[in-house]
């Protein structure tokens, strides 16, 4: 289950790289990204410890 949810991540993660975005939208992206980036961390640490 971790392992697909990984992957789901990237892939959202990819469609909004793949947005053409400027200015304020694109600063939401990043926030979002990175957010992203962080749930994917948490995920990891938790396959690692064996919750997911």
């Amino acid at each position: 289950m971790g392992q697909e949810l990984i992957l789901k991540l990237k892939e959202v993660k990819q469609a909004l790289v793949d947005l053409d975005l400027k200015g304020e939208e694109w600063e939401e992206r990043q926030e979002i990204l990175q957010k992203l980036e962080d749930v994917t961390s948490y995920v990891k640490d938790a396959m690692g410890s064996g919750k997911l």
